[in-house]
């Protein structure tokens, strides 16, 4: 079937055009259905080869033996499943390459002994999730934005099999052109969206691939009238939603994208549609509760959308889905007393509760998750300031400078909840930190990020808490175990700290955002943009080469066996990647001639400084390190590992 209908602006569609006797060499040697265009073919015209119509037949090359492999392959692939058999080593490590062929099987009826044709399963071209395919989408796009524009990266056409049965539907008679025909003379008239101009119909739907047929199956269903029995399927239920939910932190997890971008914002659309987090609301599509248990489950179900939602916008800075809670709106009770259904330990508190007071481990997730979302929301706003221009600063420094200090006193303050034991460790070591360097450094100048050009120090002498994840004192009392079920709340504020720190940290003003292809400097920075630029690259120095690079070397040490793997997050993962690719951009700038790191005394030390000192490079390596070994149990570790690559 040849979809010839071609619109022109002359006059009306033509259907009559020259037709060769027989197909072309290149069409017989691949058993490709040839449309016998002249002077060439619509495949031959596509793949910008020369059309030959002669009769004359050539030495079978490479690649036809490769063609005839691959579709002896497919063969007994598809035997394999009429048979119920799995399927051979062979045949499962060539997948078919006839990709827009409709698949089917033929099967035989032990009561009439006939052959009948049914749809077969499609043969994933792609293999298996942790093989390499040249047609899989761009994780960069959804991970890290700036690396996709910096690498010049492109989104590859989709490459999947049509099925049978919708072959079936578009090919037969004269379907496609009818269907097309009245959607233009209907519904295109009060909805049009898809152009007309641009539709080409000049090829047939095996060559066009499954992005015109699933456009050709929408047409044909908008413009068919509804039957008996077409009604929904399910009614609105919280365990439906609870597993959408596990299914987009699978699909962010193991870097199955865009599905999990979908996913995310399909759980959104379902909690809205069933009223939660609001209690009245619910109540009349979930049913009234009879349990705090009940009401804090529905509570808890659409923070964990709220939270995904922020945390895949990390490496893009899009819009989000999900609205910002509201002032009114509670946070998760206390993990414990939740799981043991005790309500006389369930304190609830606002969101607007002040961060110093204790919670629970997922409150802190979900004020974590918070704060992500101010620091996203604050990057867009520079980055579209950026991009307007003016004689202004694009950010306010005051909101700046109050937004750094609630995420590194937050980061410190969960540190000393996930890990009590080694609140004492860090007085001592603070103390003896600011004795040993009073009489020869001085603290930071209060407000200095309203320092004048002239007056910034070029190695200011600042010092840093001393980390929490150093574990080689022998001080009593002993540090306990990283324990890995603790991190997501600090890794995501450490992501949102590395996204603010990144956005102001380039001495250039990035007019297209971070990342971008060359620089625009048509305006030097202002004073405060040029005290904030060296408190960011402080900041991303301390960040990347000391918690990080410490906290991994601790994380290694417990996820060697598989049981403490299991217990890692991915929400971890952002602010891993983000050190490492921190490090390496610090390598590029300055070499590694002896690094930033944690001296003895655990302040942030430069080069020659005392023992303890990592250079750049090896903290880029040590990190790299924990990221292939979580990459055992979430495949996007695997993918900003590649993403690390680019640079």
């Amino acid at each position: 079937m040849v979809l010839s209908l071609q619109p022109r602006e002359d006059g009306p569609v033509s259907l009559q055009v020259p037709k060769a006797s027989q197909a072309c060499i290149n069409c017989r040697k691949q058993k490709r259905k040839c449309d016998k265009s002249v002077p060439s073919c619509g495949l031959c015209a596509r793949m910008n080869r020369q059309c030959d119509y002669s009769d004359s037949s050539s030495v079978p090359t490479a690649t036809d033996v490769a063609a005839l492999q691959a579709r002896l392959a497919e063969l007994e692939n598809r035997l394999a499943l009429a048979g119920g058999k799995e399927t051979t080593s062979t045949s499962s490590s060539s997948p078919s390459t006839n990709l827009f062929t409709p698949e089917t099987t033929t099967t035989t009826n032990s009561r009439d002994n006939a052959a009948t044709t049914h749809p077969a399963p499609v043969i994933n071209s792609r293999g298996p999730l942790w093989l390499p395919a040249a047609s899989r989408f761009p994780s960069a796009l959804l991970l890290d934005v700036d690396i996709f524009k910096w690498a010049q990266l492109s989104v590859p056409a989709p490459s999947v099999a049509v099925p049978r049965d919708v072959y079936d539907i578009l090919s037969s008679g004269k379907t496609v052109q009818d269907c097309a025909a009245e959607y233009f003379d209907t519904v295109h008239r009060w909805f049009p969206f898809i152009s007309k101009k641009r539709m080409t119909l000049g090829h047939t739907l095996w060559e066009a691939g499954p992005d015109l047929a699933m456009l050709f199956l929408g047409m044909k269903l908008i413009v068919t009238l509804p039957v008996e029995g077409m009604d929904s399927a399910d009614n609105p239920v919280l365990l439906c939603l609870q597993g959408m939910v596990l299914v987009a932190l699978y699909e962010y997890g193991q870097g199955i994208y865009p599905a999990a971008w979908m996913s995310v914002a399909a759980c959104a659309r379902y909690a809205e549609m069933c009223g939660l987090p609001g209690f009245k609301e619910s109540w009349a599509v979930l049913g009234a509760v009879t349990t705090w248990t009940e009401s804090e489950e529905r509570r808890r179900v659409w923070w964990a959308i709220y939270i995904l939602d922020r945390v895949i916008c990390l490496g893009n800075k899009k819009r989000f889905v999900v609205p910002e809670p509201e002032k009114h709106y509670l946070l998760p009770t206390d993990d414990d007393a939740w799981d043991s259904g005790d309500p006389g330990r369930a304190l609830s508190a606002g969101i607007t509760t002040p961060l110093e007071q204790p919670q629970g481990r997922f409150a802190r997730l979900v004020q974590s998750s918070m704060l992500v979302s101010r620091t996203i929301t604050h990057v867009r706003t520079t980055l579209r300031n950026h991009q307007l221009g003016g004689d202004i600063d694009p950010f306010d420094i005051n909101e700046v400078d109050d937004l750094i200090n609630t995420l590194t006193s937050f980061s410190t303050l969960i540190q000393q909840e996930l890990l009590p034991s080694l609140a004492v460790l860090r007085n001592q070591k603070s103390a003896e930190s600011t004795s040993s360097t009073s009489s020869s450094t001085s603290p930071p100048p209060p407000n200095w990020h309203f320092l004048t050009p002239s007056s910034i120090p070029l190695n200011p002498p600042y010092h840093y808490p001393p980390s929490p994840f150093d574990f080689s004192s022998s001080l009593s009392p002993q540090p306990q175990p990283l324990d890995p079920h603790s991190l997501p709340p600090l890794s995501l504020t450490h992501s949102a700290l590395f996204l603010l720190y990144d956005v102001h940290c380039c001495p250039e003003n990035l007019l297209c955002g971070t990342g971008a292809q060359g620089f625009e400097n048509l305006q030097p920075k202002t004073a405060n943009q040029q005290a904030l630029q060296v408190r960011a690259v402080a900041g991303l120095r301390s960040l990347s080469s000391g918690v990080i690079r410490e906290m991994c070397m601790e994380l290694l040490d417990a996820v060697m066996l598989p049981q403490g793997l299991a217990k890692v997050s991915p929400l971890c993962l952002d602010g891993i990647y983000n050190g490492m690719a921190t490090l390496r951009w610090l390598w590029k700038e300055g070499g590694d001639d002896g690094g930033i790191g944690l001296g003895e005394n655990g302040s942030l030390g430069e080069g020659g400084s005392t023992g303890g000192n990592v250079g750049v490079l090896q903290a880029a390596e040590d990190v790299g390190r924990c990221l292939s070994r979580l990459s055992s149990r979430w495949r996007v570790a695997e993918e900003y590992l590649g993403l690390v690559g680019l640079f």
